[in-house]
């Protein structure tokens, strides 16, 4: 008697479908399950043909065999789709940039030029936004590449402990969504010029006075800035005029 076939199928589709309860081993339950199947049904049909004696296990394995296969697709939707998440965290972790990294994902809708934006640890207000071709200090000038916006923000603590509020990671956007980041030393020497060094920290309740410079081309239009309480944060996005 020919009953091999149908002692294959059988023991192919039980090691099919133990596999299939691992996803990530999606693709050798799917193997082992086709191949249970084709086994299956030549061992049976052989049954029918008098040629082996075991058509019941033949049949068994077939089965079985069908089972494996559908958890094969099961394992395959959620390694698809774990794979995907795992893609999209690792694109946001990756991005350094704050602004590209709200802006993709839950950015708040942008506030009224003067309201007060609540970005823990920290309550922020637009004082004024102005363009300059120049910015000067007592330590140095500085001349932009195309025209600076100069930004005030009233930054006040409201938290329990004392935070730094640098702005370095904030950016400004124009009217097409075009990102601009600040210009760390016009802005580290605007704030020296003010005696607010940018890099103190500010104690609960205390308000302070940040200028954050931007370069921009002469012909783009400021429109909404964001910035940052801590790391991680959606932002503070508030529109300039």
């Amino acid at each position: 008697m020919r009953n091999g076939l149908g002692v294959a199928a059988l023991v192919l589709s039980i090691v099919g479908a133990l596999s299939g309860l691992i996803p990530l081993l999606f693709w050798l339950a799917g193997t082992l399950g086709l191949l249970a199947v084709i086994f299956g049904f030549v061992g049976r049909s052989r049954a029918s043909k008098g040629t082996a004696s075991n058509g019941g296990v033949a049949l068994s394995g077939a089965i079985v065999g069908l089972a494996a296969l559908g958890r094969a697709s099961w394992g395959l939707v959620i390694t698809v789709n774990a794979t995907k998440d795992a893609v999209t965290a690792i694109d946001q972790a990756l991005s350094t940039d704050p602004v590209a990294r709200a802006t993709k994902s839950s950015a708040p809708k942008p506030l009224a030029f003067g309201k007060v934006a609540s970005e823990p640890p920290f309550a922020l207000k637009i004082l004024s936004a102005e363009r300059a071709k120049t910015v000067s200090s007592s330590i140095d000038n500085h001349t932009a590449q195309g025209s600076w916006v100069v930004v005030k923000v009233l930054v006040k603590n409201t938290g329990d402990g004392p935070a730094q509020f640098d702005g370095m990671d904030s950016g400004l956007l124009d009217a097409d969504a075009k990102q601009y980041n600040v210009d760390s030393s016009a802005t580290i020497s605007q704030n020296l010029e003010n005696s607010a060094g940018i890099y103190d920290k500010i104690n609960p309740g205390q308000k302070v006075t940040r200028t954050l410079v931007f370069d921009l081309p002469e012909k783009t239009t400021p429109r909404v800035i964001a910035m940052f309480g801590s790391e991680g944060s959606n932002g503070a996005f508030m529109y300039l005029q």
